[in-house]
């Protein structure tokens, strides 16, 4: 990704009101357009791509974090089904 969306806009738009001054610049502005379009199209496609994003998440995720919260689980599962069996 080259560019993010934000003031290149709108000079892109200026210069595709304008028009062409001739081939070589149309040449320019069609490959400019492309570049933006491509990187447009990898953002949206990062955004639509679920499964790498989880696996980003959980990648930011310490692993103490991941055990204490099982060994809670498990200490809090253990006793309520101690509190069960005596109840």
């Amino acid at each position: 990704m080259t560019q993010t969306s934000g003031t290149s806009g709108a000079s892109s738009k200026a210069d595709a009101s304008a028009g062409a001054k001739g081939p070589d610049e149309l040449r320019r502005q069609i490959e400019t357009t492309r570049a933006q379009l491509g990187d447009t199209v990898e953002e949206l496609a990062a955004k639509a791509d679920v499964k790498a994003r989880v696996h980003s998440a959980w990648d930011r995720v310490p692993r103490e974090a991941v055990v204490v919260g099982g060994a809670g689980v498990a200490v809090v599962a253990a006793g309520a089904l101690a509190w069960r069996h005596y109840h």
